[in-house]
């Protein structure tokens, strides 16, 4: 459910009947209900009481404050990150970027943005902190269901995505501790940027 949300294949404010979902999976109820729980803490549905369950919206405002949080978040990480990292692990990184390019080729987006969000995670969790790993989890599912549905209309090229983790890694190669913060924080928030608006307040929404 969630990769049906997150690609788009289920649009904000479809209904999600647990009864349903159960007959299609052949399995009671109980699963459903527990797996829809879990995705209404990451953000992606809101659960009527004695109704249904529905896709919820993709709001501009909310998601920069998202990404603004994850900015944050990542900015502490990478600069403990980068204290201890080893050419093995800059290597798997590279391995990732490789993966995101050969994604973008085959304007895959979704299969790119697991790529891409390995990539940021394994940054967290070498940071060796459990706070930022637990504070950047919830952020997920969220900000990838945003990229999935915004990030090709922004880019000249899909394999360019994978391009703007370049600088963070070279960074991480040379040990650059002074300046790889300020790196992943300006790469987070570029698509603001590109968006021309670097503080949406207005309650859109991306249907």
């Amino acid at each position: 459910m969630r990769a049906r949300i997150v690609s788009g294949q289920l649009p904000p404010d479809a209904r999600i009947v647990e009864l349903d979902i159960a007959s299609s999976m052949g399995t009671s109820q109980g699963p459903v209900r527990e797996a829809l729980q879990r995705l209404e803490r990451e953000g992606l549905v809101r659960r009527q009481v004695h109704s249904a369950t529905f896709v919820t919206d993709i709001s501009l405002d909310e998601m920069y404050e998202l990404f603004s949080i994850r900015s944050v978040i990542e900015g502490l990480a990478i600069h403990r990150t980068v204290q201890t990292i080893t050419l093995a692990q800059c290597d798997q990184l590279a391995r990732l970027v490789d993966l995101m390019r050969d994604a973008g080729t085959r304007d895959d987006m979704f299969t790119l943005t697991e790529y891409d969000f390995q990539f940021h995670r394994l940054i967290c969790q070498w940071s060796n902190s459990g706070t930022l790993l637990r504070a950047w989890d919830p952020l997920y599912s969220q900000i990838q269901r945003f990229v999935v549905h915004t990030h090709r209309a922004y880019f000249a090229h899909t394999t360019d995505i994978a391009d703007t983790h370049l600088p963070m890694l070279a960074a991480l190669r040379c040990g650059d501790v002074e300046h790889v913060s300020r790196l992943i924080q300006e790469h987070i928030m570029l698509i603001w940027s590109l968006f021309g608006q670097n503080n949406p307040l207005q309650k859109e929404q991306l249907q």
